[in-house]
């Protein structure tokens, strides 16, 4: 081989590598509306902004942080509305999304991103809590955060939603 031959060969390999790299992870923008008491979770920081300005919703900060595309390891974490309950839901689960749109009236916004569905090294447990007054869905990676939820505010703790990255890598926030 050539000198000429092994450096094309060498560049495609670093072209190939660099197309296989990992997505970094995402901020995922916590938002909340208290005339439809909803929480509202999205990565896309125009959505979050017009969902500010245009709906009501007070912007509570980053909820931690997940991969915009599917990386080994990872799973959707999928998003859907309620129009009657005015509630944002999310699920890693396939058959709890389907459940939540034939039996609740749910529509299928997509996937809002990607995250573990088991404890990864870094990640933190994004806990589920559900509100029946006023049909509220929360998520936080703070456990004392969903325990003053549920003490003073009517949550329902629901378990672990997924394992997402917190905003201060390798701290899980109390």
């Amino acid at each position: 081989m050539t000198r000429r031959g092994m450096c094309q060969a060498v560049f495609v390999a670093v072209l190939v590598v660099s197309c296989t790299a990992l997505a970094g992870p995402v901020d995922l923008y916590r938002l909340y509306s208290n005339g439809a008491t909803d929480h509202f979770y999205t990565t896309n920081l125009d959505e979050a902004l017009r969902a500010a300005s245009n709906y009501g919703y007070s912007y509570e900060g980053v909820a931690g942080r997940c991969m915009s595309t599917q990386e080994p390891g990872t799973v959707p974490l999928y998003r859907l509305y309620s129009y009657g309950g005015r509630d944002h839901f999310y699920t890693t689960s396939s058959q709890e999304r389907d459940i939540a749109i034939a039996a609740y009236g749910y529509t299928d916004e997509g996937v809002a991103c990607y995250v573990y569905s088991w404890n990864q090294t870094g990640t933190c447990p994004f806990y589920r809590l559900y509100k029946s007054r006023g049909s509220d869905h929360f998520y936080t990676l703070s456990w004392q955060e969903s325990l003053n939820a549920a003490r003073y505010y009517g949550y329902s703790y629901e378990g672990t939603a997924a394992y997402i990255l917190p905003q201060t890598p390798g701290s899980c926030p109390p």
